[in-house]
């Protein structure tokens, strides 16, 4: 056990020394050996772990086996990876093991990994141990083939630990740092890695020189050195969770920012620093959270906030604990200070999620819990009856729940990114990896199903072992160079998905999908193509479909998005749309109310027509069937033409119902063979009219009328002839020019919410089929119509004002 004591509140103000001169000063004032005097440290650095210093005499001492040699491999560029950076360690004495090490682990969800590691001795050597073993072995080369091929950096930990009264080892060691810079270059270099994370943990003091902080001036000034020799490598330092608010500790964070791409907060083993302190304030060490997010003195939190205080966001790595720890207590409640015989164990993640069902437990005795004290970090702490041991044991650890908060808040903090201590503690575990993956990355995986025989296919989403709260998917048709527009995607069940793709025979597409993660991150976007054949069928029996909304929004019903021209969001002056006719019409034009022609979809350049800005009294357009032109209708009845892509200007045309002063004309068709049409009332009047140069078309038979009552609302045309329906406020469809009657429609009795009626171009005279369209967006199919599953609605919000389609 460590006893710790808080360093004194003092402020000093430091300096910063070029690398050369501090070299110079430094060495000659360095003691001539470690047996030399040291001054006492004036700090104790508070929160600086225990589990690191046990682990590292561990690598040192442990019995490595036979090893064989290792292989040199190519150190390469880094691939996508995590969207933050996922640091972890690898414990050199468990490297290779099958059941934890390095083969069970996702490279995928990892940016770095650093090999622990290497020991620095008094001389500033490496000592010749059980780690040094392994960096020379093949166990090295299996880790660094396996990372690279994932895109996965490798980094070598360089160890000095030194708590000693006077720290001489240390102090040693930072005397000749020189030497471990030297030593350093040299094995990064050999192996191939990407690296260096630098673990040195002791405490500032003057190593009997002058300077009352020589121990942390001379590791900035040993850092300052590795970055100046491996220019392009990857360097980290390992620091304490409170060594940013420290001023006089063994860190001297500011002045390392400069020099290092990260700083590996060692924020655990924090319940040795908080025990004494509210809440617990225990008289002697007792049990509590090893990384308590809130609610303690030390605490992720304020960890956090006082390393972004001091340095960029981007240089700080939060470490987490894949570990507790346990010991035998008296009683099964919280904070429980441990029996003066029993241990304190550090119990790795696999250990600690097993302890349940090892075979020494007490039937009926293993509860679990929450730390009241800290609600919000989720801390678990476990009890049981140990019959082996003949106690009651008392485990506080971190599972996937407390993990997930310390994530969290590294995603609202901005950091850097997650440091793992250590990786072989969690071993191939799939619920630690898929929270990673949740947290971190959440991949997409997206395939296209083969649309080669019909218009509308489907992309399969996964999320693999991401929680997934939605997918975003857009999609781009690259022949018409439109997009990128989104795709609805269904709800994820157990982290699958679709999206639904209507596109255009004959056109080729591009994909892109990412996953929105239960927890806020989003994940990188993958992409797919597709190109659908010439020849394939139109799922709804339609290539388009669209809805105007009251602001010029143009939004497809089961169709390909289309790009407008004009949108007034908040101003309901939109009017009328139509789909420009022809073999591929993918471009139409949307009226507003003073007589403005927008186009949308492909381009088109529109002259003529007629404009009253500031008088809303536009009504409706019509194209010609050639789709030379058209005309635009006024609230009088009024015929405007337009020419479209430089054609001729329509002839005028020739009226028989006008209406002066009297705002009553709603809708206009036109014949098939472009000598005419039919203007539509506001009571179902259909009134003809001839382009000039043709005979008046014949009265149109209508079958409803309403005189004094506005309540007709559209009409249209039945594909090739001169019979249709008129559509009423109810919904009511009612034939003119000898259409068949339709029944089965949609119809809201006293309610006057119909709003417009288009018929699909396979209709006939005798088998016509479309939809009606509420003021809600609701489409309702007629006929033999299919229902749609993928337009825009405004439940209570009556904004649809056309449809169009082709």
């Amino acid at each position: 056990m460590c006893t710790v004591r808080s360093p004194p509140q003092v402020q000093m103000t430091l300096r910063r020394i070029a690398p050369v001169l501090v070299f110079v000063v430094l060495a000659a004032l360095a003691p001539a050996s470690a047996a030399a005097a040291h001054a006492a440290p004036a700090y104790t650095d508070a929160s600086h772990p225990l589990v690191m210093q046990q682990a590292a005499a561990k690598e040192a001492t442990v019995n490595p086996g036979r090893l064989q040699p290792f292989v040199a491999a190519p150190r390469v560029a880094v691939a996508n990876g995590p969207l933050r950076e996922v640091f972890g360690f690898a414990l050199a004495s468990s490297l290779s093991d099958p059941t934890l090490g390095y083969s069970t682990w996702n490279f995928s969800l990892l940016s770095t990994v650093a090999f622990f590691g290497l020991h620095v001795q008094d001389d500033g050597t490496f000592a010749s141990d059980a780690g040094s073993a392994v960096w020379n072995s093949s166990q090295l080369t299996g880790l660094l083939s396996t990372a690279h091929a994932a895109g996965t950096k490798v980094v070598l930990t360089i160890i000095l630990q030194d708590f000693n009264a006077g720290t001489p080892h240390m102090c040693a060691g930072l005397a000749h740092a020189p030497t471990i810079v030297a030593a350093t270059v040299a094995e990064v270099k050999a192996k191939g890695v990407d690296g260096v994370n630098v673990d040195f943990e002791g405490l500032n003091g003057s190593c009997g020189t002058t300077d009352p902080s020589w121990a942390r001036h001379r590791l900035t000034y040993m850092v300052a050195g590795l970055r100046g020799n491996l220019a392009g490598y990857y360097l980290s330092v390992d620091t304490y969770a409170g060594a940013a608010a420290d001023g006089s500790g063994f860190f001297d964070i500011p002045a390392l920012s400069g020099e290092v791409d990260s700083f590996f907060v060692m924020a655990y083993d924090l319940e040795y620093s908080n025990y004494a302190r509210a809440p617990l304030s225990c008289p002697s060490f007792c049990l509590g959270p090893t990384a308590p997010l809130t609610g303690y003195y030390y605490n992720d939190t304020n960890t956090a906030q006082q390393y972004l205080s001091v340095v960029p966001a981007s240089k700080v790595i939060l470490g987490v604990p894949y570990y507790g720890r346990k010991a035998c207590v008296g009683s099964a409640t919280p904070n429980q200070t441990p029996n003066p015989s029993s241990s304190i164990a550090a119990d790795s993640y696999l250990d600690a999620s097993g302890e349940s069902t090892a075979p020494m437990v007490q039937p009926g005795s293993y509860a679990t819990h929450r730390d009241a004290n800290d609600p919000t970090g989720q801390e678990r702490w476990d009890t049981w009856v140990n019959t082996t041991l003949n106690c009651t044991r008392e485990l506080y650890w971190d599972d996937t729940v407390s993990l997930g908060q310390k994530y969290a808040l590294v995603n609202q903090d901005n950091l850097r990114g997650v440091g793992i201590w250590n990786l072989n503690y969690g071993g191939g575990a799939p619920e630690l990896w898929s929270t990673l993956s949740t947290y971190f990355a959440c991949p997409v995986g997206m395939t296209v199903s083969n649309p080669s025989n019909t218009n509308e296919f489907s992309l399969s989403l996964s999320s693999g072992t991401c929680i997934a709260s939605s997918f975003e998917v857009q999609a781009t048709d690259t022949t018409l160079n439109v997009g990128s527009y989104p795709l609805k995607a269904t709800a994820p069940s157990s982290g699958v998905a679709s999206a639904t793709v209507d596109g255009f025979p004959g056109d080729s597409y591009q994909f892109r999908a990412r996953v929105i993660g239960a927890n806020g991150i989003t994940g990188p976007w993958a992409t797919g193509t597709a190109t659908l054949a010439s020849n394939a069928s139109l799922t709804h029996g339609f290539r388009g479909l669209y809805v105007l909304d009251a602001y010029g929004g143009v939004q497809p019903a089961n169709s390909e998005w289309l790009p407008g021209t004009a949108y007034w969001p908040g101003w309901k002056i939109a009017r009328a749309v139509k789909a420009m006719p022809g073999a591929n019409p993918q471009s139409g034009l949307v009226l507003d109310g003073f007589g403005g022609l927008h186009g949308y979809g492909a381009p088109l350049t529109v002259t003529g027509s007629a404009y009253w800005p500031g008088w809303a009294i536009a009504r409706d357009l019509e194209f010609l069937p050639d789709g030379s032109g058209g005309y635009v209708l006024d609230g009088w009845g009024g015929l405007h033409p337009f020419a479209v892509n430089g054609h001729a200007m329509p002839a005028a045309a020739v009226l028989s119902g006008y209406w002066s002063g009297f705002d009553i004309a709603r809708k206009l068709v036109i014949l098939a063979d472009g000598s005419g049409g039919y203007v539509l009332d506001g009571y179902g009047g259909m009134h003809p009219f001839a382009v000039t140069g043709h005979a008046m078309p014949a009265a149109a038979g209508t079958t409803a009328y309403w005189p004094g009552w506005d309540i007709a609302h559209d009409a249209a045309l039945i594909p090739g002839t001169n019979a249709g329906y008129v559509l009423d406020g109810w919904g009511g469809l009612h034939p003119f020019g000898g259409a068949p009657v339709i029944t089965g429609y949609t119809y809201w009795r006293g309610y006057d919410i119909a709003r417009a009626i288009w018929i699909s171009a396979g209709s006939t005279l005798t088998q016509p089929s479309g939809y009606t369209l509420d003021g809600f967006g609701g489409l309702h199919p007629f006929g033999a119509a299919p229902g749609l599953t993928s337009y825009a609605y405004w439940p209570g919000q009556e904004i649809a004002r056309n449809v169009t389609g082709f």
